[in-house]
């Protein structure tokens, strides 16, 4: 009797085990790819309602990455002084996240030339910079117009004209992706 229901139990976790094999092989759906749908269209900074931003080329070199900042809970970071920071290149865990710059590096003498307009209803904020805008690539331009845009009115982005030893480009929007 023993060999009878060692065998039925033999049989039936068999039949258990076709069946699950059955159900994990997906009943014949096949494989696909990892489908892309994009990056997130907005994002909670953390630091604080007084934490700035400032926006960084992914390591990837395809978008920007917002960065906050804060100095306290108690002070807010005007946009001139914002403008100077992001000039300067992504440091510590931004650095090391692998965050990188499309902008020019500002020399250390040139540093009291770079700064930002009061904002205006109709014409938004100016940015001015010791190097030509022109030819800088559209990430670049970006980079300023969302990290000045973004700092200068809180909950609000202005749109920011951009002044350089060239010409002025004209206001523009923030610009995170550059789909």
């Amino acid at each position: 009797m023993t060999g009878r229901r060692t065998r039925a139990r033999a049989a039936a976790a068999t039949a258990v085990m076709t069946g699950c094999a059955l159900l994990l092989a997906g009943c014949g759906i096949k494989r696909t790819g990892v489908i892309e749908s994009g990056h997130a269209a907005a994002v909670k900074v953390p630091g604080g309602k007084n934490a700035a931003v400032l926006y960084f080329v992914s390591k990837d070199g395809d978008r920007l990455v917002p960065v906050p900042f804060s100095i306290g809970a108690d002070y807010t970071l005007a946009p001139t002084p914002l403008l100077r920071l992001l000039l300067n290149g992504p440091i510590g865990p931004a650095s090391a996240a692998g965050l990188t710059t499309a902008l020019p590096k500002v020399p250390d003498a040139k540093t009291d030339t770079v700064t930002v307009s009061k904002n205006s209803q109709d014409k938004g904020l100016t940015a001015n910079v010791p190097f030509a805008v022109a030819d800088l690539s559209p990430m670049a331009l970006n980079q300023l117009v969302c990290t000045v845009g973004a700092s200068a009115v809180p909950d609000t982005r202005s749109p920011v004209a951009v002044h350089g030893t060239d010409t002025t480009l004209p206001a523009a929007d923030c610009r995170t992706s550059q789909r």
